[in-house]
């Protein structure tokens, strides 16, 4: 069976999909993501204006995959980047490809934003070559994503994860060579991360 992946912004989101997304990452992360009560706990900052990707198997919300964007500044240059957050699909729904298509759908989106230069994001490394067959993206080394300046802020480095980057703007590529062998500052609030 083939699932559409649909696609909204999350801002302008129905409650009742903001909470079907909510209880998903729920069950994927119970650690970190509260079960929805009558409040329904935010996936993402409204300030980010995430894009979100989901697809639907017989009426329940299986597959999720939310891009964020904002604009940094990074060795005097500002950009427009946009990074993958909350990726999941619904545990007895693993092995049927649903990820993959989502992530797809939403790297094949960011690639289609005339005002995005580059998509930056983190992952453990043994999911680095999920990300790589849906969408291409190549781990970089060399780069070490932070939250923000603070002290104990988050860092790919603290974490123990692995950055992912794709350039897309003409800029971004000119500019490439100060985009690697270099610390990326995401200017997060504290405890936010990609």
């Amino acid at each position: 069976m083939t699932t559409i992946v649909q696609s909204t912004f999350y801002n302008q989101a129905s409650d009742t999909l903001q909470r079907e997304i909510a209880i998903m990452l729920h069950r994927v992360w119970p650690d970190a993501c509260p079960m929805p009560g009558a409040t329904i706990p935010e996936a993402h900052d409204k300030e980010f204006n995430a894009r979100s990707f989901y697809s639907y198997i017989d009426g329940k919300l299986v597959s999720y995959a939310g891009v964020v964007h904002k604009i940094i500044e990074h060795d005097g240059q500002t950009y427009n980047i946009a990074g993958l957050s909350c990726v999941a699909t619904d545990p007895d729904y693993h092995g049927q490809g649903l990820g993959l298509r989502t992530v797809t759908a939403a790297t094949q989106w960011i690639e289609k934003q005339s005002n995005i230069d580059f998509g930056i994001f983190t992952c453990k490394p043994p999911l680095a070559s999920f990300y790589n067959r849906a969408g291409a993206w190549p781990i970089v080394p060399d780069v070490v994503l932070i939250g923000n300046r603070a002290e104990g802020a988050l860092s790919s480095e603290s974490l123990d994860v692995v950055v992912l980057m794709l350039l897309f703007s003409e800029k971004a590529k000119a500019y490439e060579s100060i985009l690697r062998h270099t610390t990326i500052n995401l200017d997060f609030p504290d405890g936010q991360f990609l």
